[in-house]
């Protein structure tokens, strides 16, 4: 792609003219994130097998549309769902490689989509109806070459039946980039797949800091450049792990992950009703993710003098924001930074489109 030098609601999506919904979709190891036109949805990277619930199903349904989901290996309960009903010990995520990418992680990945499409378009769908699909998505940059089996599980139809859906998705179209680039497209293009000619820069770096990895990646004029663009197994865990063991140690028992990530956000943990301050040990917890960020950043870019920008995005962006500020004064903190690559995977699929 060449350029010029110059909110989440859950819901159905009404079809365009084409009959072909187009979505961007971001299946991160934290969270998953998909955007059509005015729709955007997250839900945690989180699944289990599905419990029988003895009392108030009905009303878990209702505050988690969308995430018991039935497929080929049976039940299960997927993000906020799963996160409120599963033990710690029987949940299963995304993360990093697998052993076999193709029939691990990609299935995994595949049963997220699901969750995803069924609540976006399952509302006012008829039992058995299909609905077609244009899917752009991504993967983190050195995890690239598993891009055709990716593309692979994602391509064709897929039945799609949740506690709130039950229909066909035909995927017609799959497109897979490296992660980060969707957050480029996000500041390069326009909704509608159009050349943003407020977007002036030649050189355009990213900085995705995501749950299990960080990415960066380098557009120069409309090209990917490879060899100055690159991940590293690192990301928010890293503080999440440290923080959960802390509070183990001091309260003797294992915190909840949603607990445990809002000690990290905003350092305060309330134990017996009262409120700690842990924000000197969440400061500590974070310095081997701004640390592997801005030694990811100087390897691939040195003291990146000839980015012009830096767009930072992702789940832990505001964690490092201050450190990569300092150290690159041209970065700039994306708006709604966890949503900014399905964003941008939903703009390239309109500028694919356009031709």
């Amino acid at each position: 792609m060449h350029k010029r030098k110059q909110g989440s609601v859950n819901g159905s999506v009404s079809a365009p003219s084409t009959g072909v919904h187009t979505l961007g979709l971001d299946i991160g190891y934290g969270v998953t994130k998909a955007v059509t036109d005015g729709t955007e949805i997250a839900f945690p990277s989180v699944a289990g097998h599905a419990r029988d619930i003895r009392f108030g199903r009905d009303d878990l349904t209702n505050r988690f549309p969308g995430e018991w989901v039935e497929d080929e290996e049976g039940q299960w309960f997927i993000g906020d769902l799963a996160l409120n009903q599963l033990p710690t010990g029987e949940l299963l995520r995304l993360r990093g490689r697998t052993a076999n990418e193709t029939t691990m992680g990609n299935a995994f990945r595949v049963r997220l989509a699901k969750v995803a499409i069924g609540k976006l378009f399952g509302s006012g769908i008829n039992r058995g109806d299909v609905v077609h699909l244009r899917l752009a998505t991504g993967l983190p940059v050195d995890h690239m070459r598993d891009a055709a089996e990716m593309k692979a599980s994602l391509f064709g139809q897929h039945v799609i039946r949740t506690d709130h859906a039950d229909f066909i998705a035909n995927v017609t179209e799959v497109m897979v980039m490296p992660q980060p680039l969707g957050t480029v497209y996000a500041n390069m293009l326009t909704p509608t797949g159009e050349i943003n000619v407020y977007h002036t820069f030649m050189r355009t770096g990213v900085c995705d800091v995501g749950t299990y990895t960080v990415d960066v990646a380098l557009d120069d004029d409309g090209q990917f450049v490879d060899a100055e663009s690159g991940s590293v197994e690192s990301g928010v865990y890293t503080a999440q792990e440290r923080i959960a063991d802390m509070l183990e140690r001091d309260y003797r028992e294992k915190i909840p992950h949603k607990l445990v990530d809002q000690v990290l956000r905003t350092g305060i943990f309330t134990a017996l009703g009262k409120p700690i301050d842990y924000r000197k040990e969440v400061e500590d917890a974070l310095q081997p993710l701004r640390s592997a960020t801005l030694n990811l950043l100087s390897e691939k870019w040195q003291r990146g003098t000839t980015v012009e920008v830096i767009y930072l995005s992702g789940g832990g962006a505001e964690l490092v924001y201050e450190e990569v500020y300092q150290a690159y004064p041209q970065t700039k903190l994306v708006p709604q930074a966890q949503m900014a690559n399905a964003r941008g995977y939903l703009f390239y699929a309109h500028f694919v489109q356009r031709g």
